[in-house]
């Protein structure tokens, strides 16, 4: 594990990152967890990324596992979060792998560094609304009942995502969603990396029509579905790998 230290306007913030393996063919995975997870989520996929030789790096998102809390859980700041990790790894260029909040901020970072991120995997990323039909459906950003009973026996075998996160996020990340942006639609064209959106089917708490219309959306994207619900990578392990390695691979 490596301490990385981001200095922000509130002060240095903390964050935590697993650097595993060297692969100088390829450029590293960076995998990104959802809301109150951390880097431990992705311990299946990772090991199957590095059966194949390939360099990973897990980061904990600020407020959630090693990594601090903050004074700020702006969506932006996660995403100039990630900026920061490959910029103080030297890594020029990546393949980033991520779920939910992860998945919205390695968007965001692809939108807005397009040259830094090489192709992507977008696991039940939430979309921004795009105007008043979306906010009336009142999508949350949070687990459904199902999803979290679902989660339980996985926070039992390791609570302390749970215990480190801080709840703050939960609400301040909740309260953006609150507010149509479309100009953030607009933005995607500038993605040039190819995606993969990959939805949790009918048990997921996000609809997957939104996510077919992300993928349709970006200048390159490609739409699954799993049926597991909203952690995917958790609940149908292998096949995620599958599709998001084989995706990984295509390159």
């Amino acid at each position: 594990m490596r301490v990385l230290h981001r200095s922000t306007s509130s002060g240095e913030l903390a964050l935590n990152v697993r650097v595993a393996g060297v692969d100088r063919d390829r450029p590293p995975v960076v995998l990104v967890h959802g809301m109150a997870g951390d880097h431990s989520t992705w311990r299946t996929f990772a090991r199957a990324l590095r059966r194949e030789g390939r360099s990973v790096v897990s980061v904990d998102l600020r407020g959630h596992g090693r990594s601090g809390h903050a004074a700020t859980y702006r969506l932006d700041d996660f995403r100039d979060d990630l900026r920061f990790v490959l910029d103080d790894l030297d890594i020029e260029v990546a393949d980033v792998v991520a779920h939910s909040l992860g998945a919205h901020s390695a968007l965001r970072l692809a939108m807005d560094v397009p040259n830094r991120v090489r192709r992507v995997v977008l696991e039940e990323i939430p979309p921004m609304p795009r105007d008043q039909h979306d906010l009336d459906e009142n999508i949350v950003v949070a687990a459904s009942l199902g999803e979290r009973v679902r989660g339980l026996g996985w926070a039992v075998r390791n609570p302390v995502p749970i215990i480190r996160f801080d709840r703050r996020v939960a609400t301040d990340v909740s309260t953006q969603f609150e507010v149509a942006d479309p100009d953030w639609w607009t933005r995607l064209r500038a993605v040039t990396a190819p995606a993969l959106v990959i939805s949790g089917g009918r048990r997921s708490f996000l609809p997957s029509q939104h996510l077919r219309t992300l993928s349709e959306v970006l200048p390159d994207g490609r739409f699954a579905v799993i049926d597991a619900g909203h952690s995917v990578h958790r609940d149908r392990a292998a096949d995620f790998g599958s599709a998001a390695g084989e995706f990984l691979r295509a390159s």
